[in-house]
C-alpha cells in the first residue's frame, strides 16, 4: 500500500465511522456508482462540503480507475488499531488461501445441496471469508445476494466495528454486481466466540449445527491474553490447563458447533502439533479420531508484518484412523495431489511430547536415534539463561575501565560501575566459535551475594542467592546505586508493574544465577549446528541455553556429536522451523536426542578427529544409520 495513503489514513480520524465513510464514498466514486438504494450504505456516504474536500484529496492519492472489493478488505484490515490487533490477533488472509479453504471444505460436502449449506466464521473480522463464500455460491447456484446472506452465511466477531465492516463489504459486493436492495438480512452477531451460544440461533438448530466453518482464528499468544479471556478459556477442554494461545480453543469451538458430518477449514498457527500448550488439543483430535489434514507452511511467513508460522487445517468430523500431512510452500497448494500426503496413524502419534508427522522410513530413523544410549536431557543438564526482564539496564559493554570501575555510556551519559558488583555474561546467539567468546563477553550488574550454607550433618554445602540490601548497595556500590536509580521507573514496569520484588533493583527472575560448570553454549534458534565450548565455569549467559557438565572430556565428545550430520537431521525432522531455514534447538526439542555409548578407545578416537566428514562417518557407523 502506498505510504502516502497510509499516512493520510493514520491522520484522517480515529473514529471508525469516519474512516468507513471515507472508504465507502471512495469505493462508490471510483466505481461510478452515484445512486444507492441500500439504506445501510447510505449512512456511509459523504455529502458534507468540508468532508467532500477531504474525500477528493483521498481520491487523488488513490489515483484509481477501479476499486476492487478485495482492496477494500485490505483497507479495513489496515485501519484496525495496533492495540486491537495485539488484543484480538486480527490478520488479513490472502484471497488465494481463502479460496483454497472454501473450495476444499466444499469438496467434503458434495453429497449435500449447496443451496442449503450453512457456513460459519466465528472470528470473522471484516468478512473476507464471506466474500469468498458468496462468490463461490453465486458461481455455482442461482441464488441472489440477498438469499445467500439470509440463508447461508453466519458470522461472529468480538468487535462491533468488524461486524459493521462485514456488512459494508457484503452490501458493496452486491451493489457493485448490480443487486442494490434497500435492505439485506444478515446473520452477523457481535460476541465473544469463547462464550457465544450458537444453539440459540434457530437456523443453526434446525440444521443440527453448521455444515462448514472456515476462518483465521486470532493470533494472540498466552502472555498477551487478558484475565477475562483466561477465565473463558477454561470453558474449553483444550485450553483448560496450562498457558494456551488464543487460537487453540477455536478448534474445539468450531468442531463442537458443526453437524455430524461437518467440515472445518482454518489457516492457523502451525505449532499446535508439537508445542507444550498443544497437548490438550492433540489429545482432543486423537480421542475423537477426526479426519485431519494439515498443509504445513513450516518456516514461511505468510502474513505481512507478522512473524507467525502457519498451516492450513481441514478437519472433518467423520472418523478416521490417520492424520494426513504435507509440507508445502503456500504458492504451491493448488498443485498438491492426494498421493502427496503422508498418512500417519493416530495410534503412532505421541499427544504428550508432540506429533512427529513424518513418513515411516524417517520415523524409523528418529526412533533409532532416540532409543540409542542415553537421552541428552537425562545425561546432561540443559539450562536456560538468566532473565532480568530488562537486560539493557543490567548488561553492558564497557567503554573503558580503571582499577576500580567499568565505564558505561547510556543515553549519552557516562556512568562508572564498581567492578566488584559485576559478573561476566554472554549471549549464546552471538557466537559461532569459541575464539569469539572473549570479544562477545559483556558485564552484568549483579546485585546479589552468593552464600554457601551447610545442608546436613556431613557439612555438605548448597549455594543460595541473597539480594544486596539497599543500605549496603548505597554504601558499598554508591556509583552503581546512582545509576540504577536513574532506571528505577523502567524497572518498575516489569511484569506489568504487578510483581512485588524483594528490592526494586532485583532481577525479574532468579533463574540460572547459580549455574557453575563447563558449558556448551547454544542459541534458541539456528540455521546450522552451533555449540560453543567454554571452560569459564562462572560465565553467566542469557538469550540462549547451556549444556552443563563437570567433565571437559564429556562436553567435547558431546560437542562433536551435536555438530554432526545425525544431530542436524534429527533437528530438521523433529524441531520447530523458522524463516530462513532456521530451527529451534530449545531444550524441549533436543532433550530426547540419544547420545550413543562409546568405549574409552572410541572416545579417544573421536576426540582426535577434526574432519567433519570423517566425524559424520564415524558417528553414522556407531548409530547404525546411513544418511548418505
Amino acid at each position: 500500500m502506498n505510504q502516502n495513503i497510509i499516512k493520510y489514513l493514520e491522520k484522517y480520524s480515529s473514529d471508525t465511522k469516519d474512516v468507513n465513510r471515507l472508504l465507502v464514498s471512495s469505493f462508490l466514486s471510483i466505481n461510478k456508482i452515484f445512486k444507492v438504494n441500500n439504506v445501510f450504505i447510505n449512512n456511509y456516504i459523504i455529502h458534507e462540503d468540508d468532508e467532500l474536500e477531504q474525500l477528493n484529496e483521498f481520491l487523488e492519492l488513490l489515483n484509481k480507475d477501479v476499486f476492487e472489493v478485495e482492496e477494500l478488505i485490505e483497507f479495513f484490515e489496515f485501519v484496525i488499531s495496533p492495540e486491537d490487533k495485539e488484543i484480538n490477533g486480527a490478520v488479513f488472509t490472502p484471497e488465494y488461501i481463502r479460496k483454497y479453504i472454501v473450495e476444499n471444505t466444499l469438496k467434503n460436502q458434495n453429497n449435500k445441496n449447496i443451496n442449503n449449506l450453512k457456513f460459519g466464521d466465528i472470528a470473522c473480522g471484516c468478512g473476507g471469508f464471506f466474500k469468498t463464500i458468496t462468490e463461490k455460491l453465486k458461481k455455482d447456484t442461482n441464488k441472489t445476494y440477498y438469499d445467500i446472506y439470509n440463508d447461508n452465511i453466519f458470522g461472529l466477531d468480538i468487535q462491533d466495528y468488524s461486524i459493521v465492516r462485514t456488512k459494508i463489504l457484503l452490501c458493496l459486493l452486491a451493489i457493485v454486481n448490480n443487486e442494490d436492495c434497500k435492505e439485506f438480512q444478515f446473520n452477523l452477531f457481535r460476541g465473544n466466540a469463547l462464550s457465544y451460544d450458537w444453539t440459540k440461533i434457530e437456523k443453526i438448530i434446525s440444521n443440527n449445527g453448521f455444515d462448514i466453518i472456515v476462518g483465521n482464528p486470532p493470533y494472540v499468544g498466552a502472555s498477551k491474553i487478558d484475565e477475562e479471556t483466561k477465565s473463558l478459556l477454561k470453558n474449553w477442554s483444550v485450553s483448560k490447563s496450562g498457558k494456551s494461545d488464543l487460537y487453540i480453543p477455536f478448534f474445539e469451538i468450531a468442531l463442537e458447533n458443526l453437524n455430524n458430518d461437518g467440515v472445518l477449514g482454518y489457516i492457523t498457527v502451525n505449532t499446535f502439533y508439537k508445542s507444550l500448550n498443544g497437548r490438550s488439543v492433540r489429545s482432543y483430535f486423537s480421542r475423537n479420531r477426526f479426519d485431519l489434514t494439515i498443509i504445513d507452511f513450516r518456516g514461511e511467513q505468510l502474513f505481512k508484518n507478522r512473524s507467525t508460522y502457519t498451516c492450513i487445517c481441514l478437519i472433518s468430523k467423520l472418523e478416521s484412523n490417520t492424520v494426513k500431512y504435507i509440507k508445502s510452500k503456500s504458492s504451491e497448494i493448488n498443485s498438491i495431489k492426494k498421493s502427496n500426503y503422508i498418512n500417519i496413524l493416530y495410534s503412532d502419534l505421541n499427544d504428550f511430547d508432540g506429533w512427529f508427522l513424518i513418513d515411516k522410513k524417517t520415523k524409523k530413523i528418529i526412533n533409532k536415534i532416540e532409543s540409542i544410549g542415553q537421552k541428552l536431557g537425562t545425561k546432561f543438564e540443559i539450562r536456560n539463561g538468566f532473565a532480568t526482564l530488562k537486560n539493557n539496564v543490567y548488561v553492558f559493554t564497557p567503554t573503558g575501565e580503571n582499577d576500580e570501575f567499568y565505564f558505561m555510556s547510556k543515553d549519552k551519559i557516562e556512568y562508572s560501575i564498581e567492578k566488584s558488583i559485576c559478573r561476566e555474561a554472554i549471549k549464546p546467539n552471538t557466537l559461532k566459535l569459541a575464539s569469539e567468546i572473549e570479544n562477545h563477553t559483556e558485564k552484568l550488574i549483579f546485585p546479589y551475594i552468593i552464600e554457601n550454607i551447610e545442608i546436613n550433618l556431613f557439612k555438605e554445602k548448597k549455594q543460595t542467592l541473597k539480594i544486596i540490601d539497599k543500605n549496603t548497595l548505597k554504601r558499598k556500590y554508591s556509583n552503581t546505586y546512582r545509576y540504577l536509580n536513574t532506571q528505577k521507573e523502567i524497572l518498575s514496569k516489569r511484569d506489568k508493574g504487578k510483581k512485588k520484588y524483594e528490592e526494586w533493583y532485583a532481577f525479574g527472575r532468579n533463574q540460572a544465577l547459580l549455574i557453575s560448570g563447563y558449558k556448551l553454549l547454544l542459541p534458541y534458534i539456528t540455521s546450522e549446528p552451533c555449540f560453543v565450548y567454554t571452560e569459564n565455569q562462572d560465565l553467566l549467559f542469557y538469550n540462549g541455553y547451556a549444556i552443563i557438565s563437570d567433565s571437559i572430556e564429556e562436553l567435547h565428545i558431546l560437542q562433536k556429536i551435536l555438530m554432526s550430520k545425525i544431530f542436524w537431521f534429527y533437528i530438521e525432522t523433529t524441531s520447530k522451523p523458522y524463516a530462513g531455514n532456521y530451527f529451534s534447538v530449545a531444550k524441549n526439542y533436543i532433550k530426547n536426542f540419544g547420545i550413543v555409548d562409546l568405549t574409552d578407545n572410541e572416545k579417544i578416537e573421536l576426540l582426535k578427529l577434526d574432519d567433519k566428514d570423517v566425524i559424520d562417518e564415524f558417528l553414522m557407523v556407531k548409530y547404525g544409520i546411513n544418511l548418505n
